[in-house]
């Protein structure tokens, strides 16, 4: 039975589970000395560049402004590093709450003040860009994009505006993560005479896993009966954030939204309904499979969707303490080579990661990346084995990030958009093969297999497929000028569960409302991607096994790489034909081998 008691507040947390934002800044005063320094180094920017810049015909001036420029935004990325981080470990802080808004309104200032950068390029002859881009190696596929977004630009004064707007522009997101943390208060709920305390962290962290089937359904529902509360305001929000993104998209020459967030991934529509609908009828029976096994091994007379994350086998789930995890770690990294492992494990004594669970603490997990610094890893740790999957799925991100920055400017560094969960997928199946490798157990190996279907595929394979779908589907109803109503965002999120789970699945009240949980609606198509990196991260780890050691070094060359490639042509660079259902399809059977495993372990535990 799951014991959980209040989280405690910031302050009452040990140092050494927070990570180290003095790298960044050593204090908060020498946050607002660069803030001061922004402001001023701006002013002097805008004033020998704005109105020059169009008019130059000299390349060397040209790669001097971008250069410039990057100076300014490696501050500013700094400074919103520092704030934003700071503020995500204590969403309750108002102190570190007013300082992340004075941040935001310093930065929305400072890319007013620069939008012009990208409108003059836009005016300036394409021979001259040529020649600039022959003449740099810094620079080269920053100026190419350029080129490629000038059909996209709208005139400087607009962009200007738009870019000064950027804080209310932003504010959906803003106000969904402040009712998340801020205002949702959740109610105790009982469970036999006990009484156990409900909140955000608590049902997705602990509840949701529990093997108690009642205390997963009882939880479930009340904590759908606080979303609830808050269901309207949300579809408000959500709403109001894919019709802003429809109108820009078509003011700036686009067909609709999905159109625009696929053109910045470097993908098209063929890979993104591939990927979704390929998926939803193939990988489904499968996953159908796996919930009757976690029906058949728990003897539950209804399978229900409070029942989904539901731990194959519960009992055996060693603890893991941060200690530990640094172990499993490092075997893990071991087979990708020293210096790689290296690279991985100085994120420990470095304090990169915030592991602590408290109150007012952002959700789930995530990695920030910091050019010139280091990444910084957010984790709500739970001490359980299964949590060593999340630590390392973002300890790819981190790697992806050291490598990328390292190899290029700031201003080249993203990877497509497409691809960036592969790294943190593939780091995940490595911990699989290291876990295998040290136990042969039929009841260790069913458990690695079931944290690796229950965690690494349902999550990013089921979880973010079914948000990509649902996001797809209203994407579309808003494109064809649809009115939607909070009702018909359950009604979509709730047709979508019923294709994939069938009726295998009793889909429990408030299911519908999954769609309420999920802040990644709010960065583009970022939810879908996830599976399409897994099945990257899936096929290069099935190529380990033919050649592991050439593999290895495309792998390193892949994270190097950043973003001057299509998701095509960079998927290339590890053996991934992307121009084929062959990778979704490998993907798939090896889920299907994977569940075929469990099932004979199970006979065989049994």
């Amino acid at each position: 039975m799951t014991n959980i008691k209040s989280l405690p507040i910031r302050k009452e947390v040990p140092i050494n589970e927070t990570w180290d934002l003095s790298a960044i800044f050593k204090d908060e005063k020498a946050l607002k000395e660069s803030q001061a320094e922004l402001t001023e180094k701006t002013k002097v920017f805008k004033e020998l560049y704005q109105g020059k810049l169009k008019q130059s015909k000299d390349s060397d001036f040209i790669l001097q402004a971008i250069q410039d420029y990057e100076k300014l935004y490696f501050i500013a990325i700094h400074i919103n590093a520092y704030a934003s981080l700071d503020f995500s470990t204590d969403m309750r802080n108002a102190k570190l709450g007013k300082l992340n808004q004075e941040v935001n309104l310093l930065l929305a200032d400072f890319f007013a003040n620069t939008s012009f950068v990208d409108s003059e390029l836009a005016l300036i002859d394409d021979q001259i860009i040529e020649e600039a881009i022959k003449k740099t190696s810094h620079y080269k596929h920053y100026l190419k994009n350029k080129l490629e977004d000038k059909k996209y630009l709208l005139s400087a004064e607009t962009e200007e505006v738009l870019a000064a707007l950027s804080p209310t522009l932003n504010l959906p997101e803003n106000l969904y993560e402040t009712i998340k943390a801020q205002d949702m208060v959740f109610p105790d709920f009982d469970v036999n005479g006990n009484t156990y305390p409900l909140s955000y962290v608590a049902y997705e962290n602990n509840y949701a896993f529990d093997k108690n089937p009642e205390i997963r359904r009882k939880s479930f529902s009340a904590f759908s009966e606080t979303l609830e509360k808050y269901h309207h305001v949300n579809a408000e929000l959500m709403l109001g954030e894919f019709t802003k993104k429809h109108i820009l998209s078509k003011l700036r020459g686009f067909k609709n939204a999905t159109e625009a967030d696929l053109y910045t991934q470097k993908s098209n529509r063929e890979l993104y309904d591939r990927q979704i609908d390929i998926l939803m009828n193939e990988l489904a029976p499968h996953m159908q499979r796996y919930a009757k096994l976690i029906q058949k091994v728990h003897g539950l007379e209804e399978m229900h969707y409070a029942d989904l994350l539901t731990p194959i086998d519960p009992d055996y789930e060693p603890d893991a303490s941060i200690e530990s995890a640094k172990k499993y770690i490092s075997d893990a990294m071991q087979f990708m080579g020293q210096d790689y492992h290296d690279m991985v494990m100085a994120s420990f004594p470095e304090r990169w990661i915030d592991f602590a669970q408290n109150q007012g603490k952002s959700t789930g997990g995530f990695c920030a990346s910091v050019p010139g610094i280091h990444p910084y890893i957010l984790l709500n740790w739970s001490g359980k084995l299964s949590e060593v999957f999340t630590l390392a799925h973002e300890l790819g991100h981190a790697c992806q990030s050291i490598l990328v920055g390292k190899n290029n400017r700031p201003l080249e560094q993203e990877m497509p958009f497409y691809l960036i969960e592969s790294p943190s997928t593939a780091h995940e199946l490595l911990l699989v093969r290291s876990l295998l490798e040290q136990n042969s157990d039929p009841r260790f190996k069913r458990f690695v297999l079931s944290s690796m279907i229950g965690k690494t595929y349902f999550h990013n394979a089921v979880t973010h497929l079914l948000e990509g779908a649902f996001q797809r589907d209203v994407y579309d109803c808003i494109a064809n000028n649809e009115q939607l109503s909070a009702d018909d965002l359950d009604s979509i999120f709730y047709h979508n569960l019923k294709k994939f789970w069938g009726d295998a699945v009793i889909l429990d009240k408030g299911c519908e409302k999954t769609w309420m949980r999920q802040s990644h609606y709010y960065r583009n198509l970022y939810s879908y991607t996830y599976s399409a990196s897994l099945v990257v991260s899936t096929d290069f780890y099935l190529s380990l096994e033919k050649d592991s050691e050439k593999q290895i070094k495309n792998w390193m060359k892949y994270l190097k790489t950043g973003g001057p490639l299509s998701v095509i042509e960079q998927a290339k660079i590890i053996g991934v034909d992307l121009t084929t259902e062959k990778p979704l399809r490998n993907m798939i059977a090896f889920i299907g081998k994977s569940i075929d495993e469990m099932e004979e372990l199970s006979r065989i535990i049994l």
